[in-house]
């Protein structure tokens, strides 16, 4: 049987030494370099230097090899001041610092991925589980090391203003960031549309049309933007079913029955698949996603469409959790692994979530208390947006003044108003914008702020 070549064991002494050598000639350095956990230094020698030097810089007292020798004893930690001294003669200038950090903090990274390599070959060996539960574990342990950490400095006062004031210009020359939705008053209220970086969560009840919502809402981004929608209920069959009904104006049972002798119904398909080809919008439907496997998707798309500018996850509570001691956590876990996502990469990020049945027993526009885990998601969204559709409520008297009425909430804003959007939601043809007619008075509160806007077409 041929053997297996041994790997190597990824590290750089030389690299650690350097780094040890230019903190202790330089330990204002350490700035530039404290994101490094003293885990990183493989010799565990070195790890303990980098800890005395840390404690040291923390408690403001100089940093040179007698200091660093007390330092070691003093936590039982046995050094020859000689080494100590060694290490000391090393002198790389801020460059040369940065660069031997970069080395060390990769080889500590492979040497993870290496122990998790190992964990991950040892689930495939154990007896007595099922493939899809050791695959589950299996992300997990992956899915903890794609969190990196951010190594951007703090901005000088004056380095915040230059950019900001480059800012405000391009907002005066009429170069707005923001990315319409479609939905004038919800673009209104968010003054503008979405940004790169945030997050807007959309709640609601079953059959309340939050689909509706999210595909109308990335039909319109994706005339100008890159869109990738990750559906997690639907099949991509389905949602192109939805897509061509409103697209086509064309009533959604019409498309499903596909009579041929249908000609004004294939010319109306014929129609909405020539406006959708045209647009930059990705679909997956992959069940129990992970926040590694939307990453994994997200970059996937990045590489083959050169960019993405929005995500779209459908929906919040049918993603996989990370093995924590409860779901609630679970879910923390991941509203705040999706938000780090879109900081990291530069997308605008809509989250769908579902209600809890209480919405059910509270006729009319539902509360934050209604939406599930609500504490992690107001902690990690932009924007929470709740959407109520009167004869979709179990209570609802279905008046005729209320026939495709919606209202659409935001709840919490963190950058600017709350309010109200009445909708339009024409459910045989999925589509959904702005409501034209005059708003139903029963149901809009006296102090929340109502917006009205013309209707989005395609």
């Amino acid at each position: 049987m041929r053997e297996s070549p041994r790997l190597a064991v990824p590290f750089s002494i030389e690299a650690e030494s350097a780094l040890l050598g230019g903190l202790i000639q330089n330990p204002e350095g350490l700035t530039r370099v404290a994101s490094i956990d003293p885990a990183a230094f493989y010799d565990p020698f070195h790890a303990d230097v980098y800890r005395a030097i840390q404690r040291l810089c923390s408690k403001g007292h100089p940093v040179e090899p007698v200091a660093v020798h007390v330092e070691l004893r003093a936590h039982g930690v046995e050094a020859d001041l000689e080494a100590i001294a060694g290490l000391a003669s090393f002198a790389p200038g801020p460059a040369g610092m940065r660069m031997y950090a970069g080395t060390v903090a990769d080889c500590h990274r492979l040497r993870q991925l290496m122990s998790a390599g190992r964990e991950i070959a040892d689930l495939a060996m154990t007896p007595g589980y099922n493939s899809a539960e050791q695959i589950d574990k299996a992300n997990t342990l992956m899915a903890k090391l794609v969190a990196v950490k951010s190594n951007r400095e703090p901005q000088d006062i004056n380095e915040s203003l230059t950019n900001y004031l480059a800012l405000l210009q391009d907002l005066s020359d009429g170069k707005n960031p923001a990315m319409a939705t479609g939905i004038g008053g919800l673009d209104e209220i968010l003054n503008g549309g979405l940004r790169g970086g945030e997050v807007l969560v959309i709640g609601a009840r079953p059959k309340h049309g939050k689909t509706a919502l999210a595909l109308a809402i990335a039909r319109f981004m994706a005339r100008r933007n890159k869109v990738l929608y990750l559906s997690q209920e639907m099949p991509v069959s389905q949602l192109m079913h939805r897509h061509t009904a409103a697209a086509g104006g064309m009533d959604l049972s019409r498309i499903l029955k596909a009579d041929p002798a249908d000609s004004s119904m294939w010319t109306a398909v014929t129609d909405a698949a020539r406006a959708l080809g045209a647009l930059s919008l990705y679909h997956d439907d992959q069940c129990a996603l992970s926040l590694i496997d939307i990453r994994r998707k997200v970059l996937q798309v990045r590489r083959r469409a050169s960019g993405l500018d929005v995500l779209v996850v459908d929906f919040l509570q049918l993603m996989a959790g990370a093995g924590e001691e409860s779901r609630n956590r679970e879910l923390d876990v991941i509203v705040n692994g999706i938000k780090a996502m879109a900081l990291d990469l530069g997308m605008a990020v809509i989250v769908l979530s579902q209600m809890s049945r209480e919405a059910d027993k509270h006729y009319g526009r539902p509360l934050m208390t209604h939406l599930r885990d609500s504490g992690a998601i107001e902690a990690a969204a932009d924007q929470i947006a709740l959407l109520f559709t009167d004869w979709a409520h179990p209570m609802s008297k279905r008046l005729p003044a209320f026939e495709g009425y919606s209202e659409l909430e935001i709840v919490a804003h963190r950058n600017g108003p709350q309010g109200v959007v009445p909708l339009n939601f024409v459910g045989r043809y999925q589509q959904i914008g702005d409501w034209m007619g005059d708003t139903p008075k029963r149901l809009v509160e006296p102090d929340k702020q109502t917006m009205r806007r013309a209707p989005v077409g395609f």
